[in-house]
């Protein structure tokens, strides 16, 4: 029998895997543990990278203030970081793409945050009280560093609870409303819109600090014990959801009154139920997840007086569910996380093949057999108590994990995004696969790809130790073109080996007009290309982009040059050119691009061209070679 490997064993793994899993990965080691994380807006553009708020919370021990963190991030764009950056990291240190903008006191610990859509810029917070605040984060003074520990005074203060309410929070998508639950057994709403002036983003203007109330505009009541969350239809200003430590799932319709129009009684058995979300995309989808670690997606159409069966349930998770959250650009696709350190993606458009004969040794790989479990993070060493998709990236994510220990400090913050040959659809996955199968060297070690699909995407890339095939002829170089062209109908062509010594290589008729000098290792000029053909054979014959930007014609071979980059190295397009990297706190941040030299407008990049290829260092950090 096998032993079981231990939590260490299984990251050092995960680590590894990180290249293929992911397209792009951030760690950033928090002081404090933080219970809520939020995308705030995009605040820039840039080529290759966007610069976007994040709302973050910091519980500490009492020895300093409770903290709402507005945080700047660095999201670097699909197919663009490279295997190196995302890889090596050290969770115990900041990362240099994510760095703190302001931050505000706040009055009690922050249970959780959630932005309002119509200005991304105002929040509202729960904490350990029967009130609810307000921030508008742009007026807010910067308390970084203030001496004075006395919390910040916020815009606006929500009042209607009986009872503390710390966790239930729905911003409604249509309208400026507010949905709050508590131990109270209340949903309470809000509507922000007579205080939206007080609240302007636009108001650039310093904080009068002045507190204003604004009470409740409706209480519903239906539930008989701590509202554990609620949510409202989206695009729906009177339609909500809501789940309660007395088990059950209640749907409201404030135009019909205070008393929930449908009642599902023990969604989940007798376990208390803590999560529920609403799709946007399938607008009959509403999921629950509860304290047993059950996640069920229920169709609201199917749901009468007498209740009715969940249209799928996933006993995956090993602990209980304290997230879950629709993907806002993909529909029918689910994530989940909780205390088993783990976020889940479910797509519940993939079924299993009725005659499908089950994989050999699948029951000995818990969770494989679930056909919509198309991924699961693994980066957390904690519980995930907060995460969300990225509105403005899909596939992109923000997780927190409560990591209270000496090695780890407070918290683990992670950005990162999915693999696209994970999700996307499996013809074309292959189909780009297929295109970089035979031939092509693997970057630093002239290994070849073989490239295998296997269910549930375990694994997308198996490298096998296969020598790459040499080209035809001394001193040969094969460009973009030639690798992925298709061999020739009639027959074959003879292997590497059986080529006679004088054969002539096969150059396409692009590079055959080139002069000898440009088909030279580059900064070799006219007169040294022959003595550089003799001296370095070996890494003439690797493919060479530097052909490929000598015959770049706009619209046709930079698209071909991207996808060929990110299947063969993984982690994005430009890892295929090995370029200098930045080092940060011993986290590397560097992206690296190929294909043009980029320059940042807000000074925290720099463009170094090297070897015809460039690489982007980022915030000044670490030397380039």
């Amino acid at each position: 029998m096998v032993e079981p490997k231990s939590e260490e064993e299984q990251y050092n793994k995960w680590k590894l895997l990180i290249p293929y899993l992911y397209d792009w990965f951030a760690n950033h080691n928090l002081t404090w543990p933080s219970l809520s994380c939020r995308w705030g807006p995009v605040v820039e553009q840039h080529t290759f990278k966007r610069k976007q708020r994040l709302y973050l919370s910091e519980q500490t021990d009492g020895s300093e203030p409770n903290k709402l963190v507005i945080m700047n991030a660095d999201v670097v764009k699909p197919r663009v970081a490279s295997a190196d950056v995302i890889q090596k990291f050290n969770p115990n240190n900041k990362n240099a793409l994510i760095k703190q903008y302001k931050t505000i006191y706040h009055p009690g610990e922050v249970n959780k945050i959630r932005e309002c859509p119509q200005h991304p810029s105002v929040v509202v917070t729960h904490t350990d009280a029967p009130q609810l605040f307000v921030w508008s984060t742009e007026r807010q003074p910067n308390r970084q560093g203030d001496k004075d520990k006395t919390a910040s005074t916020p815009d606006l203060e929500l009042v209607g609870h009986t009872d503390d309410a710390e966790f239930a929070l729905g911003m409604c998508s249509s309208e400026p409303l507010v949905a709050s639950g508590g131990k109270d057994t209340n949903v309470v709403l809000w509507s922000l819109a007579d205080h939206v002036t007080n609240l302007s983003i636009h108001d650039q203007g310093t904080f009068d600090g002045k507190r204003e109330k604004l009470s409740s505009r409706l209480t519903l009541k239906g539930h008989s014990d701590t509202v554990e969350d609620v949510v409202f239809q989206p695009g729906s200003s009177a339609e909500l959801a809501s789940v309660a430590d007395d088990s059950n799932l209640l749907f409201w319709d404030t135009r019909s009154g205070i008393a929930p129009v449908l009642k599902l009684a023990e969604a989940h058995g007798q376990s208390d139920l803590h999560v529920v979300d609403w799709s946007a995309l399938r607008p009959e989808l509403v999921a629950t997840g509860a304290a047993d670690g059950s996640l069920k997606v229920w169709d609201k159409r199917k749901l009468g007086p007498d209740g009715g069966s969940a249209l799928f349930t996933f006993n995956h998770h090993t602990g209980a569910v304290l997230r879950a959250e629709w993907s806002p650009s993909a529909p029918g696709v689910l994530a989940s996380g909780g205390e088993d350190k783990r976020v889940c993606i479910w797509d519940l458009e993939k079924t299993a093949a009725p005659s499908a004969a089950p994989e050999p040794g699948l029951e000995k790989r818990p969770g494989r057999a679930i056909p919509q479990l198309v991924f699961s993070h693994a980066g957390h060493r904690a519980s995930v108590v907060d995460f969300q998709w990225n509105p403005h990236d899909p596939w992109t994510f923000m997780s927190v994990s409560d990591d209270v220990s000496d090695e780890l400090g407070g918290g683990t913050l992670q950005l990162w995004r999915v693999n696209d040959l994970i999700y996307r659809d499996e013809a074309g996955v292959l189909a780009e696969l297929d295109k970089h199968r035979q031939g092509l060297p693997y970057p630093s070690t002239g290994l070849s790809l073989d490239c295998e699909v296997v269910a549930n995407w375990d694994h997308i890339l198996n490298i096998k130790d296969t020598p790459a095939p040499k080209a035809a002829g001394k001193g040969a170089k094969r460009t973009l073109e030639q690798v992925t062209a298709a061999p020739p109908a009639p027959a074959p062509a003879a292997a590497p080996s059986q080529l006679p010594s004088d054969a002539p290589a096969q150059v396409p008729a692009a590079a055959a007009a080139q002069t000898p000098a440009a088909a030279a290792t580059p900064g070799a000029g006219p007169s040294d290309a022959s003595e550089v053909s003799e001296q370095q054979p070996a890494a003439q014959e690797q493919l060479s982009l530097d052909a490929v930007q000598e015959q770049h014609q706009p619209g046709s071979v930079q698209e071909a040059v991207q996808p060929a980059s990110s299947a063969l190295q993984p982690g994005g397009a430009a890892a295929a050119a090995a370029a200098a990297t930045a080092t940060a706190d011993g986290d590397q941040s560097a992206a690296v691009i190929t294909d043009q030299t980029m320059t940042e407008a807000d000074g925290d990049a720099e463009a170094v061209k090297t070897g015809g290829n460039t690489a982007m260092e980022t915030d000044g950090q670490g030397a380039t070679s």
